[in-house]
């Protein structure tokens, strides 16, 4: 999966924001995103720094860790129809990563398409 180039729009962050307004570490994960200018690649560093984590895992590395998190039926569901906000839970506790950085997990998964993400997951 070509994750380097996953970039989310302004506009998308917007209509993120107003989906994540109660959810401050969801916020503070797309502050990061807009400051990297919607590159994933670049924000996912920066937030493991922030919750105090080394960043030494591309995101590529935490999406497939993430992976069977995010292709459970709900998660995925969610993520199909562009709802963020009910897989962060699941997949920051089950892949134990902080949750602005399953944030930003979550928004990739959503960017490439379940499909692609969960092609090779057993449900």
């Amino acid at each position: 999966m070509n994750i380097e180039s996953t970039t989310v729009t302004p506009e998308e962050i917007a209509q993120f924001r107003a989906e994540l307004v109660d959810n401050l570490s969801a916020i503070a994960a797309l502050d990061a995103i807009e400051e990297c200018e919607g590159y994933l690649e670049d924000a996912v560093p920066l937030l493991l720094i922030e919750a105090g984590t080394e960043p030494d895992r591309s995101i590529g590395d935490l999406l497939e860790k993430c992976r069977q998190f995010i292709c459970q039926e709900e998660v995925r569901e969610a993520l199909e129809s562009g709802m963020i906000a009910p897989a962060i839970e699941p997949i920051s506790m089950g892949a134990g990563i902080p949750p602005g950085v399953a944030t930003a997990i979550g928004i990739c998964a959503f960017k490439l398409g379940m499909k692609r993400v969960c092609a090779d997951c057993a449900d």
